[in-house]
């Protein structure tokens, strides 16, 4: 256990999949976005959130705090679910985002390529107050970027490995991002902590402008951003690697499943909480000939800052691991 693990001992951290979807059409970008907010919401809610989400459309432009207010308490098992869309403005929908009123308002909204746009799934307290979220995702776009949109699927540490919900959470995660990989044109994705900026593990790691996902998104052809428990690799970076028969062979991964644009999924465990050590060091002795290099920086142990578990460090703080 490192002294990240140590010091955080007990503590959860927020996980994001980004998945970077490349498409020389503006509205070939928002269609891909909207369809991430409204079909790749509704392929998450595997558990059947969106059937338990509350009757009644309760709408602020003022924002979710505004609408709280004016709402009456709910209880039971029902859900809500929110809207939101920055910095174009805030259509916030509780209690369920899928009415027809919000649709429009949502697809007028990606056309303009906003920085971000999420959709939230929750649970309402004992006392009838919002509570944590179960579902969230999220597309963003970036001016610096114009051929490019992310999409972002978030999850909490701990229900990926609590027993009660491990099984499911991992079932939720695994067959959403295979529906989007299925779908859209994935050209890289990543399993990270929710690192400022969308970094990847390794860029959070690096110095200088290496470490500037903006810098590194338009080169996946020919480098990989980071790797992690599910790393979804190009077609161009699959046959740098010697193909898809090869890197079965590495034995770093438990399964690689391949999608009609040419990229690959690969996934290191079955479990996320297996991704550790060994299994870490496997990973990046696949893919370490195409990923991106620089000078590593290890900050030191922290409350509240999550493990640095899944990127390799030699004992001079660079690039290594076991059986480096």
């Amino acid at each position: 256990m490192d002294a990240f693990s140590l010091v955080n001992s007990g503590l959860s951290h927020d996980l994001v999949m980004e998945l970077t979807i490349y498409d020389e059409d503006d509205d070939g970008l928002s269609a891909v976005a909207f369809d991430w907010l409204t079909e790749g919401v509704a392929k998450a809610a595997i558990g059947g959130e969106l059937s338990r989400l509350q009757d009644g459309l309760r709408v602020s432009v003022d924002g979710l705090l505004r609408v709280r207010d004016s709402i009456p308490k709910q209880r039971g098992g029902g859900l809500w679910g929110s809207i939101s869309v920055s910095p174009l403005g805030t259509f916030d929908v509780l209690y369920n985002p899928y009415v027809e009123e919000a649709r429009p308002w949502l697809k007028s909204r990606l056309v303009e390529k906003p920085e971000s746009a999420d959709v939230k799934i929750g649970k309402f307290a004992g006392d009838g107050e919002i509570s944590n979220s179960v579902i969230r995702l999220s597309a963003s776009f970036d001016e610096e970027l114009p051929n490019y949109v992310k999409l972002v699927y978030q999850v909490d540490e701990a229900v990926l490995a609590d027993s009660d919900t491990a099984r499911n959470e991992h079932s939720r995660l695994l067959s959403t991002v295979r529906w989007a990989c299925g779908r859209h044109n994935v050209v890289f994705g990543h399993f990270s902590y929710a690192h400022s900026g969308g970094r990847t593990e390794l860029e959070s790691y690096l110095r200088g402008p290496v470490r500037v996902p903006s810098r590194n998104t338009p080169n996946w052809r020919e480098q990989l951003r980071g790797y992690s428990w599910l790393t979804v690799v190009s077609g161009d970076i699959v046959r740098r690697l010697g193909g898809v028969d090869t890197l079965r062979e590495s034995g770093a991964f438990s399964s690689i499943s391949e999608f009609p644009n040419g990229s690959s999924l690969l996934q290191a465990t079955p479990w996320f909480h297996e991704y550790r050590d060994e299994r870490v060091g496997a990973v990046h002795r696949a893919l370490r000939a195409m990923l991106i290099e620089g000078e590593f920086r290890r900050p030191a142990p922290a409350p509240g800052r999550p493990s640095t578990h899944m990127v390799l460090f030699d004992e001079a703080g660079s690039p290594g691991g076991p059986g480096e």
